[in-house]
């Protein structure tokens, strides 16, 4: 995790008797810090327009609100999740879902796990039947098939094997059902009509992408190996090729090949005719589509996830080098769930990151290609979209249960219920409270268990020396920024992190009289 500038000491800023509480001291720094970044946004936006509109144009622009495109908006880290003990994640190369199942390679233990896209871990498996073999030896990239089973490649056994959702053995494909078929698949993609796109890298003289029907039989291939000098030498040409992509059907179909050691994304169409050349910043490895077609590719030796349009301009990126949150460490794949967010393995970092949709803050390097009438609004929504989302956002409260039993006794439980509050407690604990009734109000309905994320909870035990428990629901505290206990060891903590802290009488003088 990068030096926020909290000392690992913690302060003695809190009294040893009375009152535990910042009275929303942290909150009132953040909400200057953001104000601070929002006019200094504003301004580097602006100077960067004027930049790049007087290098095309040689005149400075003149403000106009005939906007005919709306601004990109990149993605922002949501959280992560690596497993703990035994359950947890080696070295994921591959990431695949179906609907609330996230599967991952893990190239350590040759074996692939699967957790919930909540990160709880579900199960592991690896098991086949292939002569000599009775496990996977590499797992490296993995698909989802049109019928939902999972198809998992292997590099050292040199097969692409098929499993069922749960993990059970169905059979490994052989292409053109001839068990003698010499190649290595790395990477694998379904078309929209159910073909099966592969990249091949068991030829060194013949690195190249294969495309098989339902009934497995062989439709196409083309390519072969060149390592090239300028990135629009030999289209048509691989050097490694890793990641692949489908888009469309018909002859708006088109096939997106990570070209991973040529540094570039090389498009094709279904039958192999090349179309163009994307020119990427490193070393592209996944590929995935988001929802609105747009690329997205993870370049893994620049430690980030550039997004492209159409025509192959680069109009986004999210993502650093480091290991704390929203930094990658050798990045390898990406997949999208239903909901739009992207699952990233970040290999080096032993562990899945999560981005969504913009709300807030944006970590890591964020580049926006700019245009030349859509900026008058662009800005409008830079200033408003921060705004807005202070205003709108639920405000959660982290609660530990003597907090939540001190409301109980004291008789003032009602004075916790309102529309935008959200009561947030450590998995398992709020399950105490299921089928307790108090002046009216359902506890098990008020109170919500949530999950940590166990890389934030050891950045922490690491900065912090707490214990392992500890640690836990600190990370979760600074995910909420508020936490509500009647510990003060606790607090004091809290309070080393930037979090805002009450106890019961603190926050009945801060947040009850409002609701009374």
């Amino acid at each position: 995790m990068p030096n926020s500038g909290v000392s690992t000491q913690v302060p003695n800023v809190l009294p040893e008797s009375g009152a535990i509480t910042t009275n929303g001291a942290m909150a009132r720094a953040r909400a200057r810090r953001i104000a601070v970044l929002v006019a200094l946004s504003v301004l580097l936006a602006a100077l960067l327009y004027v930049a790049y509109y007087y290098s095309q144009n040689r005149h400075t622009p003149s403000l106009s609100f005939t906007a005919t495109a709306a601004a990109v908006e990149p993605l922002q880290y949501l959280y992560s999740f690596a497993g703990t003990g035994a359950q947890a994640m080696t070295r994921p190369t591959g990431v695949a879902l179906i609907g609330n199942r996230c599967y991952v390679t893990d190239y350590a233990y040759h074996t692939v796990r699967a957790y919930t896209v909540d990160g709880a871990y579900l199960f592991t498996f690896g098991a086949i039947q292939d002569g000599t073999a009775t496990s996977l030896s590499s797992p490296v990239h993995l698909a989802i098939g049109p019928d939902n089973t999972v198809w998992v490649t292997d590099r050292a056994l040199k097969g692409l094997y098929v499993f069922d959702q749960d993990g059970t053995f169905i059979r490994k494909f052989l292409p053109n059902g001839d068990a003698s078929f010499q190649w290595s698949p790395l990477a694998l993609a379904f078309g929209p009509n159910g073909d099966l796109y592969v990249t091949d890298v068991g030829n060194s003289l013949k690195h190249q992408i294969l495309v098989f029907g339902s009934d497995g039989k062989l439709k196409a291939h083309w390519g072969s190996t060149k390592q090239v000098v300028n990135v629009t030498d030999s289209p048509g040409d691989f050097y490694f090729p890793n990641g692949i992509a489908v888009k469309g059907t018909g002859v708006d179909a088109r096939v997106f090949v990570a070209d991973a050691d040529n540094r570039r994304v090389q498009v094709f169409r279904p039958d192999g005719s090349f179309v163009q050349i994307f020119n990427t910043t490193g070393t592209p490895r996944g590929l995935a589509l988001d929802s609105q077609g747009r690329l997205f590719v993870v370049d893994a030796l620049a430690h980030r996830v550039d997004m492209y349009n159409d025509k192959g301009d680069m109009v986004a990126t999210f993502g650093d080098n480091g290991t704390g949150p929203g930094q990658f460490n050798f990045p390898n794949d990406i997949a999208f769930d239903a909901r739009g967010r992207a699952f990233i393995a970040d290999r080096d970092n032993n562990q899945i990151q999560v981005w969504g949709p913009i709300v807030g803050q944006i970590p890591g390097v964020t580049r926006i290609t700019p245009g030349t009438a859509w900026v008058p609004f662009a800005l409008i929504l830079l200033i408003g979209a921060p705004l807005v989302w202070l205003a709108t956002r639920p405000r959660r409260f982290l609660v530990t249960p003597d907090f939540v039993d001190g409301m109980v006794v004291a008789d003032l439980v009602p004075l916790m219920v309102r529309k935008r509050w959200r009561w947030v407690m450590s998995e398992g604990a709020a399950g105490a409270y299921e089928g307790s009734v108090v002046d009216g109000v359902a506890l098990g309905d008020l109170l919500h268990d949530e999950p940590y994320s166990e890389p934030d909870a050891q950045a922490i035990r690491g900065r912090l020396g707490t214990a392992l428990g500890t640690a836990r629901l600190l990370a979760m505290a600074k995910r909420c920024r508020v936490l509500c206990t009647e510990d003060i060891d606790l607090a004091r903590y809290a309070v080393a992190l930037g979090v805002d802290v009450y106890d019961r009488t603190a926050w009945i003088e801060h947040f009850g009289k409002k609701k009374r």
